[in-house]
């Protein structure tokens, strides 16, 4: 029998800050919780920088979840840039912020600012 893949981050070590990362249910964007629900600009995203916001956090994305607008949300832990820009430590979780690779500049990913 297959075990049950859940979405998670893969950082080892500490866990915060963090931002929620998720897939959109009916798009398949991946989307981040921002202070006025779910954003696809990863520039907007609610950063946790304590264990307590990072819980309430995960509250809003399971109970998205429930609600079926989002699928598997998860803490993805970050680092900060100078300007204050969360930025995913995992490359997966990275790639996943940046959007396709391919053609940076063209997509939905070239609207937002970038991250590096």
């Amino acid at each position: 029998m297959a075990k049950d893949h859940r979405a998670g981050s893969k950082v080892r070590g500490d866990k915060l800050p963090a931002i929620l990362m998720a897939s959109h249910l009916l798009e398949g964007d991946t989307v981040f919780l921002g202070d006025s629900g779910w954003t696809m600009d990863p520039t907007a995203a609610k950063i946790a920088h304590d264990a307590e916001t990072a819980a309430v956090m995960e509250a809003e994305g399971k109970a998205a979840a429930a609600a079926n607008t989002v699928i598997d949300p998860y803490l993805v832990p970050v680092d900060l840039t100078d300007h204050g820009l969360p930025v995913a430590r995992h490359f997966r979780d990275a790639m996943r912020q940046k959007g396709p690779s391919i053609h940076p500049d063209m997509g939905k990913q070239a609207e937002f600012t970038p991250l590096d």
